[in-house]
């Protein structure tokens, strides 16, 4: 504040929204007036993790009313899409994704987030009238397992060139139905707020995310080779 910032865009997650298997409050799907309830710091790793996400964010919260300073914040899902040229990174989303084209573990249903989009809403809630709000990102229903292993053989069938990729080595789990809310059923509410609030953001289809994703490992010669 004292540099003059009068807003701060906060990067909180969909594991400050709902816990593993939480029930939506309206019964139905999440949305952004939604609060993870159920995670406990220490019952194990990921139930610590999205217990973290949900006190980060009520401290942002009211770190901000302390500085008198607006706060809009920004809750994206499980993040994938394609890094940046020339950028190394070791995420855990790129590690993820490298191993199941690879056929190193089982390609799974995810709720996604693009990186792009994700990139796209930090910058349009920083310049929206409003303040005060929280923006869940993120695809509004998980695809299945099996379309997200099609989307990255169809990059790599596409992309690999002169380099032989076994597509018959990428797996699929078949047996994970959503948890709480069933893969393919709606999950999440969003796509109407960030339309109509975040001027026109349309968050990119869950397919074309991997399928780009793919690209670039393959480009940026990402993945092991033989």
């Amino acid at each position: 504040k004292a540099l003059g910032a009068r807003r701060v865009i906060f990067t909180s997650s969909m594991a400050a929204v709902r816990a593993t298997n939480q029930p939506p409050k309206n019964g139905n799907f999440y949305t952004n007036k939604d609060w993870n309830t159920l995670s406990e710091l220490g019952k194990n790793w990921g139930s610590s993790y999205q217990y973290s996400k949900r006190k980060s964010e009520e401290r942002a919260l009211e770190l901000s009313k302390e500085m008198d300073l607006e706060l809009n914040t920004v809750c994206p899902s499980f993040i994938f899409g394609p890094p940046c040229k020339g950028v190394t990174s070791t995420s855990y989303s790129i590690t993820l994704v490298k191993e199941w084209m690879e056929g190193r573990s089982q390609v799974q249903s995810r709720l996604t987030s693009d990186i792009r989009d994700v990139a796209i809403a930090h910058v349009r809630a920083g310049r929206v009238a409003s303040a005060g709000r929280r923006y869940i990102v993120a695809s509004e229903a998980r695809v299945p397992s099996a379309e997200i292993a099609k989307a990255l053989i169809r990059s790599i069938q596409k992309y690999s060139g002169d380099t032989i990729y076994d597509i018959d080595q990428i797996k699929w789990d078949e047996k994970f139905d959503g948890g709480a809310i069933k893969i393919g059923q709606q999950e999440v509410a969003c796509s109407e707020m960030l339309e109509n609030e975040l001027m026109g953001l349309t968050c990119r289809p869950t397919a074309e995310s991997f399928e780009d994703m793919a690209r670039a490992i393959i480009e940026q010669k990402l993945l092991q080779q033989e």
